[in-house]
């Protein structure tokens, strides 16, 4: 494997996530997935892939906690600003966390919209720093393991699909291909 990749890959690792949690298109779930796939293969650590992507996440969510904490209700109007209707979003979400408190944070990645919206509702309840990075951590270990799990236990199978895919293609490129390539030009 490329010695540039295997050492630029917790960086990139730290950075898409980090991106990810301030709401940024970036598909760390993908880093994540090859991560694990390397990680599979024996050419990084789980453990050092896992503790990157909580410490992005971590990072990332620490942004809107004190957006939160400083700017409160502007902070949710601008999360909330693309949703459908964004009274509701706002509504719903405060809603949420008035049930079920920090512990929303343990669950929260895996759901679009209320990843983003739960960090700054804690900085605007109060919550103190540390109590908020210790279920904040929970939640993200539990969401890039997932991710970073699934490519490692899976990565055989994936493998096999990938390269079943990869002579499909090739066998359709070939098979479309030819014909269109052999056709006589008429000037």
């Amino acid at each position: 494997m490329n010695y540039y990749l295997l050492h630029t890959t917790y960086p990139i690792l730290l950075l898409s996530v980090f991106a990810r949690q301030l709401c940024l298109p970036v598909p760390a779930v993908l880093f994540l997935l090859s991560g694990g796939a390397l990680a599979g293969t024996g050419r990084l650590s789980f453990t050092w892939i896992l503790l990157v992507a909580i410490l992005g996440c971590l990072l990332g969510d620490m942004v809107w906690f004190e957006a939160g904490r400083l700017r409160g209700k502007r902070v949710l109007k601008l999360l909330c600003a693309f949703a459908p209707d964004p009274s509701y979003c706002i509504r719903r979400s405060r809603t949420t966390f008035a049930q079920r408190g920090l512990r929303v944070l343990f669950f929260a990645k895996f759901i679009p919209g209320l990843d983003g919206i739960m960090p700054p509702l804690a900085g605007m309840s109060g919550t103190p720093r540390t109590q908020f990075l210790g279920f904040d951590a929970g939640g993200s270990a539990l969401w890039a393991g997932a991710y970073i799990g699934a490519r490692l236990l899976f990565a055989a199978e994936l493998d096999k699909v990938a390269r079943y895919v990869s002579t499909f293609a090739d066998a359709l490129v070939l098979i479309l291909g030819v014909p269109l390539v052999d056709r006589p030009r008429h000037s």
